[in-house]
Parts: C-alpha cells; structure tokens; sequence
C-alpha cells in the first residue's frame, strides 16, 4: 500500500520530516479557524517538533515564538524554518515545564504540542491576552482528557474536536471514497481565556 498523499501546500513540500509527528494542514487549519489567528496575531508554540505548525502558523500570523527542548528536534525544526524562508519565526531551545521567558498578556494563541500538555495549562492563561486562545495537539484521548479537565480551571470556554477528513476517488461513473485514507491524526483542544 503507498503512503497517503497528505497534498502538503508548497511552503511545508519543502520540509523534512523525520522523528516527530507534524501537525497536518487539515489539523492546523481547524486551529487557525478557530482561534481567529490573523496578519497582527502573536503566537506562542510549546513544542516545535518538526517545525510544520510554526510555519504553518506564521505564515499568516505576524510573529510565532516556538520552544523546543530536544536538541535534534530543534535542529530539523530550524532547517524547515530556514527553507520555508519566513523571518517571523523565533525557535527557543528550552523545555516549557522549566519555564518560559514570555510576558503575561502578550498572545492571542498559545499552541501546544508536548505529551504533559495540562501542566502548561494555567501558565498559558497567564501568557494570553483576554479573548486568546489555548489550543492543543494531544495524540491520545488521555492527553487531552487531561488537558479539558485542567484547562476548565482557568478559562471560560473549553472544548474538544477532532478533524476527520476522507479524499473522494472521482470517475465518469462511480465517485465514492476512497478505499483508504487518513482519518484520525488527533484531539485538539480549544480553550478561550
């Protein structure tokens, strides 16, 4: 069987995978959607893996911190940054659950993308501005579980999705889905301050 054709935009065809998961566009479009992210939008991403979700969020938001705290993660999420030729990017080398250098109020989104994501729950409201948004990518139903019940804590509104997408296999006669596909990547979770 062939791998799934994930039809990647040309900005992220140019990046390597390999080791972490990426955010796919169908996942990232659902947070950039709702979260309203936009032109004047400062965005805070803890976890920046491969670095497919910072570009993918800079290249409509006007500036994206990202942490990363394995060595050879940041290394890759830094050659995808540089081949993407965006500048808005700031990639940090520092694990979140030991701190993070960001002042209070200064985000419309925070976007999390690491396996303890409800420890980072009350230190994102802190860092968002009235109206921002949590957002997180959580591989497994535990995770983001976790992740509703801790954020129920500190914001108003908290909510829980997940992005099923199938591609359609078009003929003259005949046009059905296709035998196989993608259909789960993850569980985001929505939290508005």
């Amino acid at each position: 069987m062939d791998k799934p054709d994930f039809h990647f935009p040309e900005l992220l065809r140019k990046c390597r995978r390999g080791g972490p998961a990426v955010t796919l566009p169908k996942d990232a479009g659902l947070v950039m959607g709702y979260t309203g992210i936009g032109r004047e939008s400062r965005v805070l991403e803890l976890g920046t893996g491969s670095g497919f979700m910072a570009i993918q969020m800079a290249n409509i938001a006007k500036e994206v911190t990202t942490y990363e705290k394995r060595s050879e993660f940041a290394d890759l999420a830094e050659q995808n940054i540089k081949s993407s030729g965006l500048a808005n990017i700031t990639l940090k080398r520092k694990d979140v659950l030991e701190g993070i250098d960001e002042i209070a109020g200064a985000f419309d989104m925070v976007f999390c993308d690491i396996a303890e994501s409800e420890k980072i729950a009350k230190r994102s409201h802190e860092l968002l501005r009235k109206g921002g948004f949590l957002a997180a990518h959580c591989l497994n139903i535990e995770q983001a579980k976790a992740l509703v019940l801790e954020a129920k804590k500190h914001f108003v509104e908290t909510f829980m999705l997940e992005g099923i997408v199938r591609e359609y296999e078009v003929r003259d006669f005949g046009v059905r889905p296709q035998h196989f596909g993608l259909m789960h990547s993850a569980y985001l979770v929505f939290a508005r301050k």
